[in-house]
């Protein structure tokens, strides 16, 4: 009988220390931290960064609505994700810093894919190419080409790859927080010329003929355009890179692409 009860509460206890087995496993299961694509997921939103400000990659219409090329591109992601998009607008100075502070998740707002940017840094795959091209007034007799610019004035934003084209040209920069401001320095002749994504010239032509602008002859440089995010996030990375690639593909880019600009400068 002694032995009976002894067997008996040898399974108990054993019973026992399965169940604390199981619970402890599946507390370390949830409390396991998730990653960043997961994090997403869970929540229902994506955090996008851009500036907001940058016609025709991301700027507010008439109506203050946010829009642009750019803007429809990530909001395209963010329905192949199955999640919200919440846009943060941020001054171009201080953008890509913010994924230092995971103010946002990636930032959209034609970034250049730089060896310096990705010592710090990762890229998803190109989604378009970018080509910089110098305006200056009209009425600017002095330059006519690339050459020419060489000791002149160049309005741009400090830390963009434009104004690194500018001093590889020779001119000197004259900083500045946006687009809408280089031009109307170059107008108000506080600057010779501006140097920023053809595109974006054509843009804004289209929609102003009858600024005192022109483009001159000659591309400055080409370059790969990617969405920018931090490091250690392969999950989240590579499911960006499956989604562009699957609308790259399909002409769903393409499309927004055509809308915007009359052309297609998607990375194929």
């Amino acid at each position: 009988m002694k032995k009976f009860f002894t067997a008996i509460i040898l399974l108990v206890v054993l019973a026992s220390l399965s169940a604390c087995g199981k619970d402890a496993e599946s507390s370390a299961e949830s409390g396991k931290k998730l990653n960043k694509l997961e994090q997403i997921q869970k929540d229902g939103v994506i955090n996008i960064g851009l500036e907001g400000t940058f016609p025709p990659f991301s700027y507010h219409d008439s109506k203050g609505k946010l829009t642009g090329f750019e803007y429809e591109i990530a909001d395209q992601i963010a329905k192949d994700l199955g999640v919200k998009p919440n846009y943060v607008e941020t001054k171009w100075d201080s953008l890509i810093a913010g994924l230092d502070t995971d103010k946002y998740d990636f930032v959209v707002n034609n970034i250049s894919i730089t060896d310096e940017r990705k010592q710090k840094y990762d890229f998803t795959i190109p989604y378009m190419v970018s080509s910089a091209v110098l305006a200056v007034r009209k009425d600017n007799t002095e330059i006519n080409s690339l050459k020419d610019y060489k000791g002149k004035k160049s309005a741009q934003t400090v830390t963009s790859n434009f104004a690194q084209d500018a001093k590889n040209l020779g001119a000197e920069i004259v900083p500045n927080e946006n687009l809408t401001q280089s031009l109307d320095l170059v107008t108000q002749k506080r600057a010779d010329g501006t140097i920023h994504d053809e595109v974006t010239f054509l843009t804004y032509l289209k929609e102003h003929p009858d600024a005192n602008l022109r483009v001159v002859d000659g591309k400055v440089s080409s370059t790969d355009i990617a969405l920018i995010l931090n490091k250690n996030q392969d999950e989240f990375r590579e499911k960006l890179n499956e989604v562009i690639q699957k609308r790259l593909d399909d002409g769903t880019f393409s499309k927004i692409s055509e809308k915007y600009f009359n052309k297609d400068i998607m990375n194929k």
